[in-house]
């Protein structure tokens, strides 16, 4: 009886805890959907400061911080929270989120490889998928453009192009003599032959 009194007070104060971080979770979730993002962020870290290990708080927060443009800090959070639990919905929607993140920073093969993690663990999302289109097209283009600019850069030819233009310049030289020739076989050369 003695030591059921002791432990009364600790899972009091355990369940207080537990509820002031449900608490913060909640005013934070009505200041993200009034689109305050910065006091949504202050209340997901209170209620981090009541328990550390809220993966829904911690989830909360790097989506606040996306949503203010801190995509670093919000990558990072997503990273470490992905490595420390196990529901595979809520990794996928980390993972997801990474991805937008990376692409709003330009960081086009992070995204995608992000958004293949997502569709791994959750092959029915269409967002992720359509995400991971996008970024791949981005990514396709941005190197066609960082072709085009080096061949600005760069006049010289490609292998292939130099081959092609001397096989043409080697036709156009065949071609030259055989006129010659026969320029000369017509007019006929004027000089004895000499036996």
């Amino acid at each position: 009886m003695k030591t059921l009194i002791l432990f009364a007070p600790l899972f009091f104060s355990l369940a207080l805890q537990a509820q002031d971080a449900t608490s913060c979770i909640i005013k934070g979730n009505q200041y993200y959907g009034q689109q305050q993002y910065e006091e949504a962020e202050a209340q997901y870290r209170k209620a981090l400061e009541f328990d550390d290990k809220n993966t829904t708080a911690q989830y909360n927060l790097a989506n606040s911080l996306h949503k203010q443009k801190k995509y670093n800090e919000a990558a990072e959070l997503l990273e470490r929270l992905t490595r420390e639990t196990k529901d595979n919905s809520l990794r996928s929607a980390e993972h997801y989120n990474r991805g937008v993140a990376f692409t709003k920073q330009k960081m086009l093969a992070e995204s995608i490889e992000s958004y293949k993690d997502a569709l791994r663990l959750n092959p029915n999302d269409q967002q992720a998928r359509e995400n991971l289109q996008k970024a791949l097209l981005e990514l396709k283009k941005q190197q066609q453009d960082q072709q085009q600019q080096k061949q600005k850069q760069d006049p010289r030819m490609s292998q292939k192009e130099a081959e092609q233009k001397l096989k043409m310049l080697q036709q156009k030289e065949k071609e030259l003599q055989e006129r010659i020739k026969s320029k000369n076989k017509q007019q006929g050369t004027g000089q004895a032959e000499d036996w």
